[in-house]
């Protein structure tokens, strides 16, 4: 049986993970324009061109 204080250490470790990756992400919407979507009144985000770099 595991110890319920390792699993609750492991879980918050995950947690603060998973709130850095939603972090990222929020930052990644925002520089792709995906906030752009309040201003035309719909749900759907603009789409852009994705320029790739050699």
């Amino acid at each position: 049986m595991k110890n319920p204080y390792d699993v609750l250490r492991s879980k918050e470790q995950e947690l603060v993970r998973i709130r850095k990756e939603v972090e990222a992400l929020k930052v990644v919407a925002r520089l792709l324009g995906a906030d752009d979507s309040a201003d035309n009144g719909d749900n759907t985000p603009k789409m852009r061109q994705v320029v790739e770099m050699p």
